[in-house]
């Protein structure tokens, strides 16, 4: 809650009126949970987001990462947002993985804690608790898994009646390069 004072008479103390904050703006369509898309082509990277050339994911690398994607995303309706990956999720070694493999989640990307969404135009924000989509590891400003100022933001598009959604994330601030995930409502 934001306080604002106001300047009365010389005779009166000044007096504090509460003025509610601006509350972020929600996007329904995205409340509940989603998951990765279990198919070939989910995950892809590229210069640009309309060349996603450099990797995408095979149909033998979903089998691969199943632990990858039964991970869940939740936007909640209080504007509260969890990454939920249960007992594994896909490592990398950037996180001290020895290999990339299924394992245990790692801090601060862990179940641990949710943190907050909102919405502006095509763009979905989440910050803090270590929130993510997709890939932990990426974010407004590299692959690090660590965003510049606690919050990452996602350009989306929802089709199917609202059941698929599709994430870009420009990664480096000096290019075009981009992130594409598709995920599927459940």
């Amino acid at each position: 809650m934001l306080l604002a004072f106001s300047a009365c008479s010389e005779d009166d103390p000044v007096s504090v009126i509460e003025q509610p904050e601006e509350e972020a703006e929600l996007d329904s369509s995205l409340f509940g949970e989603w998951v990765l898309d279990p198919t070939e082509g989910s995950l892809a990277v590229g210069p640009s987001a309309d060349d996603l050339s450099w990797w995408q994911i095979s149909a033998d690398d979903v089998e691969n990462r199943g632990c990858l994607y039964d991970d869940l995303y939740i936007f909640n309706e209080d504007g509260s947002f969890e990454n939920f990956m249960g007992e594994e999720t896909w490592l990398e070694g950037w996180q001290g993985a020895e290999e990339e493999a299924c394992g245990t989640p790692v801090a601060p990307h862990d179940n641990e804690d949710a943190g907050s969404w909102s919405v502006d135009g095509n763009e979905v924000s989440l910050a803090g608790g270590g929130s993510f989509l997709g890939l932990a590891k990426v974010t407004n400003n590299g692959e690090g898994g660590v965003p510049a100022d606690g919050t990452v933001t996602y350009e989306y598009t929802l089709s199917d009646n609202d059941q698929t959604l599709e994430i870009f994330i420009n990664f480096d601030p000096d290019s075009e390069a981009t992130w594409y995930y598709r995920f599927i409502k459940q």
